[in-house]
């Protein structure tokens, strides 16, 4: 390579990162903009009108902190699905930025951010870019079920907010499809919202059970009960089985990644996405799969932090695993296994287990 050609790649590098740290100072200073406002009703203190803070600080850096570990928690989830189906199907995985390739994640999302987001001549402009901060939103809010320790943050019905969370996260999915104007992206839209909506009925009996297990409905106290070593997935692991399956059609993987069916509709509802939009989609897809894994956790092997981290880190690397070793399924045999298999499944369970519990 030559010195101009090395001085053009140095100065396209750099401008690069500017265009990013550009973004990020963006956000950031629309963040702090806007945060005033945001902890104004907390912070105010009407016994003494002479110390009126206006800003928190201490709490929205504390609110901040899950939300970035989030963040980085998905960008080395991909580096770790990457180099998993790399040993499994014996190549080379991600090795060439920093040590063992430990930086991918930043590189892949410096890339992705700094190409042009395209928005197609015909799409719907307005919720064509909503679209992707919506999913983005919706997939951070299941964050806040979390089964902290500490008493000042849990939800009396989380498992109701889990339930809602989940079938609300379909309209990131539908509002994208339908804005892009294009036959694939409606197609992969229409396949998403079916599918969320069949395996959420065997998803409210697999809750049900597990509620009426542990009689709560909070994610904190459905993890103490557990304390003891009695792991709901003792009595309940047909359950569990059915819970997992679920997991991987609320979450659009494989076996049940027909959103984003490359084959037949060209990467599915994100084909017309380019650039930060794609991007923020893939951060939403995978921050779903790393919050189904801590709630199947929580649900089954529930007790302290410990048992909880380990178990999620099982949990994920399951969705991996399962990508790497079983082909796709034609869509109708997906909604065949739903209706006339898991929900029959769970019917039985829900039966068996009221029994056990009412004896």
């Amino acid at each position: 390579m030559n010195h101009s050609a090395k001085a053009s790649l140095i100065m396209s590098n750099v401008e690069c990162l500017f265009k990013v740290f550009s973004k990020g100072g963006v956000i950031f200073g629309t963040y702090i903009l806007l945060s005033p406002y945001q902890v104004l009703a907390d912070s105010f203190t009407p016994l003494d009108p002479a110390k009126v803070v206006l800003v928190d600080w201490v709490a929205v850096i504390v609110s901040i902190i899950p939300f970035v570990g989030v963040l980085l928690a998905v960008g080395f989830y991909t580096l770790l699905e990457r180099k998993i189906l790399a040993i499994i199907m014996i190549r080379k995985g991600p090795s060439k930025v920093s040590y063992m390739g430990i930086l991918q994640p930043f590189s892949d999302a410096g890339k992705l951010l700094c190409k042009e987001f395209i928005v197609p001549t015909r799409a719907n402009v307005g919720p064509f870019i909503l679209a992707p901060a919506l999913m983005l939103a919706i997939s951070l809010l299941g964050w806040l079920l979390y089964p902290y320790k500490s008493a000042e943050v849990f939800y009396v019905f989380g498992v109701i907010l889990f339930m809602v969370i989940t079938s609300v996260s379909v309209y990131g999915v539908m509002m994208s499809g339908w804005a892009s104007n294009s036959k694939y992206s409606l197609l992969g839209a229409v396949r998403a919202m079916a599918q969320s909506i069949s395996y959420e009925i065997p998803m409210g009996f697999i809750f049900f059970c597990v509620v009426l297990c542990s009689g709560v409905f909070m994610f904190q106290e459905i993890s103490v009960f557990q304390q003891s070593l009695f792991f709901f997935f003792l009595p309940l692991c047909v359950v569990m089985l059915v819970w997992m399956l679920c997991m991987l059609a609320e979450t659009n993987r494989a076996p049940f990644d027909f959103v984003e069916g490359e084959s037949e509709l060209v990467s599915g509802y994100n084909v017309e996405y380019s650039g930060g939009g794609f991007a923020v989609m893939f951060i939403a897809e995978y921050s779903s799969i790393l919050l189904s894994s801590v709630m199947s956790a929580a649900m089954f092997f529930g007790g302290n932090e410990a048992l909880v981290g380990f178990f999620m880190m099982v949990f994920a690397i399951f969705f991996v695993v399962v990508r790497a070793s079983l082909p796709r399924l034609r869509y109708d045999k997906l909604m065949n296994l739903c209706w006339t298999v898991l929900l029959c499944v769970m019917l039985t369970a829900s039966v068996c287990v009221v029994v056990l519990v009412g004896v």
